[in-house]
């Protein structure tokens, strides 16, 4: 075909379709008009919204980074203070136990010397009592030697040794109205 029979040919659709295929041409350029606009806006609103979410993230993340921080602070704070205070305890602790072991060995220590003076009074009382005794023996030896003992004298002799060695008197019970066993 030649050029001329395509120009006829374009020419005769022009006649029979041409005003619809204006139409079409329009709608097709309005709506590819329409799909820009639609596709610039979500294009857009897509990029708004993505901005948006990264801003919000960023923040939320920021401030999770803060609470972290603070929640760690806050944390190195409270064992430092508990450890202050474990250490002060056991300090304290250790002061009253080397209180309470000072005491004890200074009780023990007066505890000690009461008991030495106690043996050595007891001592003492024990040579004093064995004293009479050989004395009061010495006196009833004499005695002896100079008469003949009774039973009666004897007995007294044994009594006065028994109640020296218990530290009493025969007057003393005599006057307190007790009767000395025979």
């Amino acid at each position: 075909m030649s050029d001329k029979n395509v120009n006829n040919v374009d020419q005769i659709r022009d006649l029979i379709f041409g005003s619809q295929i204006k139409e079409f041409e329009e709608k097709f350029s309005k709506l590819e008009e329409t799909l820009r606009s639609v596709e610039e806006k979500i294009s857009k609103a897509f990029q708004e919204s993505h901005s948006k979410l990264q801003k919000e993230t960023e923040r939320a993340l920021e401030a999770l980074e803060k609470k972290i921080d603070n929640l760690a602070g806050t944390t190195q704070r409270e064992r430092t203070k508990l450890k202050e205070l474990i250490d002060t305890t056991d300090e304290s602790l250790q002061l009253q136990l080397e209180n309470q072991k000072d005491e004890f060995a200074t009780k023990l220590k007066i505890m000690k010397e009461n008991i030495a003076d106690e043996n050595a009074k007891m001592q003492e009382r024990m040579q004093t009592m064995k004293s009479e005794i050989e004395d009061a023996l010495q006196k009833g030896m004499a005695s002896l030697g100079d008469e003949k003992l009774s039973r009666d004298s004897m007995a007294q002799m044994l009594l006065d040794v028994a109640m020296k060695i218990q530290g009493t008197d025969i007057n003393t019970l005599m006057n307190e109205g007790k009767q000395p066993e025979k």
